[in-house]
């Protein structure tokens, strides 16, 4: 085989150097001793705003269901629920929306203390397809599975 071919092959193949938050164990541990967040939807995709997706509506779905589920909800806490979306559509056919929710926490550098910035240390994803008619009601019933997904796993590490 060329080398050049093996290089990028094996390039390609590594895995990465660094690592993402996600539903682990070890991510699962930074939501201990959690007592309360803020919540946060971040700025939608236009084409999702123009077919009645909006920030309010999933931020009030988000409170609703994380406060059924047991969470406190802080608006005044360091740390924070954040949910992030973004799609993809072609000319005709059904929207692709990768829906995200975090959890984003203050961090100090162990190297420096004093440097401070936020970070995420968990995070679940979820991608649906949906017609543009039905896309309202399906990212609501996304964001509240999101929502309950973020509970269990906070429930996970904070039994009552």
């Amino acid at each position: 085989m060329d080398r050049g071919i093996f290089l990028v092959l094996a390039l390609l193949l590594a895995p990465p150097a660094t690592r993402a938050a996600g539903d682990a164990s070890l991510d699962r541990a930074t939501l201990r001793g959690l007592s309360g967040v803020g919540v946060v939807v971040d700025v939608l995709p236009p084409e999702l705003q123009n077919l009645g997706v909006t920030r309010e509506a999933l931020l009030n779905r988000l409170l609703a269901r994380l406060q059924r589920d047991g969470i406190s909800i802080d608006p005044a806490a360091t740390e924070f629920v954040g949910l992030r979306l973004t799609s993809v559509h072609g000319s005709r056919g059904p929207f692709a929306v990768s829906m995200t929710i975090g959890l984003y926490q203050p961090i100090l550098l162990s190297r420096n203390r004093e440097v401070r910035t936020a970070t995420q240390t968990w995070e679940v994803e979820t991608v649906l397809m949906a017609e543009a008619r039905i896309l309202q009601t399906a990212c609501g019933e996304t964001a509240d599975d999101l929502a309950d997904r973020f509970a269990a796993a906070y429930h996970s590490v904070n039994p009552q």
